[in-house]
């Protein structure tokens, strides 16, 4: 299974569900489920930070997404020992 990867906060429960950064346009989500999906780790990383570049939404982070839950990036193999 591929691993997939999300960007929000996962303590308050909201995910980015839009992202254009060309429109300037962000939305969240509450369900983790609609949240907008990044194949690579990488892609995420570089959308976050241009998301952070504004000073605002210092709280947001990468997670992976696997069977509707958020992990922290290897905090699910930690689980699977």
């Amino acid at each position: 299974m591929s691993k997939k990867f999300v960007i929000g906060d996962r303590l308050k429960d909201e995910w980015i569900s839009v992202l254009d950064t060309e429109k300037k346009k962000l939305e969240f989500t509450n369900h983790l489920a609609s949240a907008k999906e990044y194949l690579l780790e990488e892609d995420a990383q570089a959308n976050l930070q241009k998301i952070q570049e504004t000073g605002y939404f210092s709280d947001l982070q990468i997670y992976m997404k696997e069977d509707n839950k958020a992990y922290k990036i290897d905090e699910r193999d930690s689980f699977q020992s």
